[in-house]
């Protein structure tokens, strides 16, 4: 009889702990673009974060979400990565329920 090739090529099964992670990660990257979105910096996130911008440094990239994963983490568990939707912080301004970002103390507007 001939062995099935597509034995091979199957990875092995997801662990509860690589799926953890992987929604972790999305829950993390989907906070960090809502606080880009809400405190305006939404054009940079697309340039910098998403690599978008073939020119952009990766000093620059680095220092920005550096600096955005600094206020996130005044905003959003980073550490255990809940869903951002239901974060308060994080939604608009325009919609209800939204609270106020609170800021690092050494925070400056300056990029």
């Amino acid at each position: 009889m001939r062995k099935n090739r597509h034995n091979k090529r199957m990875s092995k099964p997801l662990t509860k702990e690589m799926v953890e992670n992987v929604i972790k990660r999305n829950n993390f990257w989907l906070a960090f673009q809502k606080i880009c979105e809400k405190i305006g910096k939404r054009k940079e996130y697309f340039l910098y974060a998403r690599g978008r911008d073939m020119d952009a440094t990766p000093q620059q990239r680095h220092r920005f979400i550096s600096k955005v994963t600094r206020l996130l983490a005044f905003n959003y568990d980073v550490h255990r990565c809940p869903s951002p939707d239901t974060n308060n912080r994080l939604k608009p301004a325009e919609m209800a329920g939204s609270e106020p970002l609170v800021y690092p103390p050494d925070w400056s507007e300056a990029w």
